[in-house]
């Protein structure tokens, strides 16, 4: 006859929830935008790589106040930052110090004072906002969204700048920072890197957008290296022998 007995291996099992780091929704320099020279009469000294029309994938500019020229400071706009200087005969421009002038190739301006050179605003204003792509807020952790950026402004009544979210596709937008002329002193060069933590609810979408407006014969607000990160909700928990509350094995062994 035989005869069996059993052995028992006890088996640790760990219960571990797998949560990845935290990702990089967006990361935009600008840099691959393709530039154009500039076209009309009051621009001067570019290289023939000065400006752009267009936008990188999944930005929208809109912009309101008097039609007409400059056609390239006519909103939010590319430029290179060298012959945005040139152009404008500096007036400070060149004391974007945050990471060095010549760190910065493309940037995003918008820039009245540029605007007003052939086109008068001082009656009706000049209002402009630029849109981030939008994401989707149901695979991102909430209160866990990031945006920094490269921020270089210029003060002058009546200007503001503003940095607001939206999740609900664009329909409202709550304030996230602001640069206020009544507030600033005037001629006024404020230059840094800003990273502003966002309450994102875990549902909806995700957007973000950039706004000079009120401006006149004023200054300028320029943007570069926009970065948006969140952390992706956390995977469902994984286990070491897949079964939960097991503690362990019985091994048959046959003895003769």
């Amino acid at each position: 006859m035989h005869k069996y007995t059993f052995l028992t291996v006890t088996v640790a099992l760990s219960l571990q929830a797998c949560l990845a780091s935290a990702g990089t929704l967006l990361s935009e320099g600008f840099d691959a935008v393709p530039l154009q020279p500039f076209e009309s009469p009051t621009e001067q000294g570019g290289d023939g790589t000065d400006w752009s029309p267009g936008l990188p994938a999944g930005w929208t500019m809109t912009f309101s106040g008097p039609q007409g020229n400059p056609i390239e400071f006519q909103g939010w706009r590319v430029m290179d930052v060298d012959s945005w200087i040139a152009t404008e005969g500096n007036q400070d421009r060149n004391k974007w110090t945050n990471a060095g002038v010549g760190a910065h190739d493309s940037v995003l301006v918008a820039d009245p004072d540029a605007y007003d050179d052939a086109t008068n605003i001082d009656d009706a204003l000049f209002n402009t906002y630029i849109h981030t792509p939008t994401f989707d807020l149901g695979s991102l952790a909430p209160s866990t969204v990031s945006i920094s950026f490269d921020s270089f402004w210029r003060n002058e009544e009546t200007q503001k700048g503003s940095l607001d979210v939206s999740f609900d596709g664009g329909a409202t937008f709550s304030n996230l920072m602001k640069y206020d002329s009544t507030q600033i002193e005037d001629g006024l060069v404020i230059d840094e890197r800003l990273t502003l933590a966002v309450n994102n609810p875990g549902s909806g979408s995700l957007q973000f957008r950039f706004g000079l407006t009120e401006g006149s014969n004023d200054w300028w607000w320029a943007i570069d290296d926009v970065v948006i990160t969140a952390d992706p909700v956390p995977e469902p928990s994984t286990f070491a022998l897949g079964a939960l509350g097991i503690a362990g094995y019985a091994f048959l062994r046959r003895r003769k």
